[in-house]
């Protein structure tokens, strides 16, 4: 049972980061140094809540505030850097446990990286929807960072809820995805 927990914790953590963006993962790291739900002493992931790692997180959401403000698309960096840091999360929860933290780390990756690019995905097209140029944009974003932060404290605090979560992001990309084809099928019907 501790193992499916672990599982479940390390895609909650992933998840988290790939929703909420680097204040998901400066929450995470905060919480691992006070070992309150995540506690990686004695692993080789313990580095997740030292001081060092929480700044450098501090500084990434710092960068990250500054880089809204652009309007340039960095999809693909973010789910990397979201992939990355899940993978790290995800690899640290199942070291808690003494299992392999390579389940950990692939699960991490795979969560962290797809929930980023769905997270940016729903995010343009709300922008888009609500005409956001300045302060919805804002708004919208912390909606997302709260999200994660709310994600990573079910994950660290209710494992199982990491998989409702999971649930809910793949109903959500199914659902987009219908909508999409169906978009370009009534585009193709006026041809």
């Amino acid at each position: 049972m501790d193992l499916f927990l672990a599982i479940c914790q390390a895609i909650g953590l992933a998840l988290a980061v790939g929703i909420g963006g680097p204040l998901a993962a400066l929450f995470i790291a905060v919480m691992a140094g006070a070992q309150a739900g995540i506690d990686p002493r004695g692993t080789d992931w313990a580095f997740i809540g030292e001081t060092w790692f929480i700044t450098l997180l501090f500084a990434a959401n710092v960068g990250a505030f500054f880089q809204r403000r652009q309007q340039r698309d960095l999809r693909i960096p973010h789910a990397a850097a979201a992939a990355a840091l899940g993978a790290i999360f995800g690899a640290a929860a199942l070291a808690e446990q003494a299992e392999s933290a390579a389940i950990g780390f692939v699960l991490g990756a795979l969560a962290g990286g797809g929930a980023s690019l769905l997270a940016a995905d729903v995010l343009a097209g709300a922008r888009q929807r609500a005409g956001a140029a300045g302060g919805a944009g804002g708004t919208l974003d912390l909606i997302f960072a709260a999200a994660g932060v709310l994600t990573a404290t079910l994950a660290l605090f209710v494992p199982p809820a990491s998989l409702l979560a999971l649930i809910a992001l793949l109903v959500l990309a199914a659902a987009r995805r219908r909508k999409a084809s169906e978009k370009y099928e009534g585009l193709r019907v006026l041809r």
